[in-house]
């Protein structure tokens, strides 16, 4: 994988939301789930963490950055999202550092795909652009495990909504 291929994706998103929002165009989301799998941050497969319990999710790999409430619910049922929404530091000295801010695509009880389809936008914008401009194991080492989760998350709410 290359920044080349994130940050495309991340331009298609953008170019297509309202598309995908009529539902007159599908989001790839096996794409989305490779190229979170190819970043290799998560220990498993995305796709292994939707079953698994918020307590399983918070004890062995979260970095806490997600608001888990229900020990016994499934990962795939929360609704909380962790965005990538910036990044700074020194690329050269490899001191990155992402900033994050919490989504919730059912805020208003109902679900908001145009939430989802903004968070994995822009976190593949944001990722990307970083991709691009330094080593693989800077960015593995500095990017959220639970906002890597939250891109799947949204990924498969847009895939059941879809």
């Amino acid at each position: 994988m290359n920044s080349d291929t994130i940050s495309e994706f991340a331009d298609w998103i953008y170019k297509n939301n309202k598309d995908v929002e009529k539902k007159s165009t599908k989001l790839d989301v096996k794409k989305v789930y490779e190229l979170i799998d190819d970043l290799e941050i998560l220990r498993k497969p995305i796709q292994e963490y939707f079953d698994m319990t918020e307590e399983d999710y918070y004890q062995n790999e979260s970095d806490h950055q997600l608001t888990l409430q229900n020990p016994t619910r499934k990962l795939k049922e929360l609704h909380d999202r962790v965005q990538v929404n910036h990044v700074d530091g020194s690329l050269s000295g490899h001191d990155i550092n992402f900033t994050y801010n919490h989504e919730d695509p059912y805020a208003d009880g109902e679900y908001k795909v145009k939430t989802d389809l903004h968070l994995i936008e822009y976190a593949f914008t944001v990722i990307g652009a970083v991709y691009d401009n330094t080593i693989v194991s800077d960015v593995r080492n500095a990017l959220s495990n639970d906002a890597v989760l939250s891109i799947g998350l949204s990924a498969r709410a847009i895939e059941e909504w879809q």
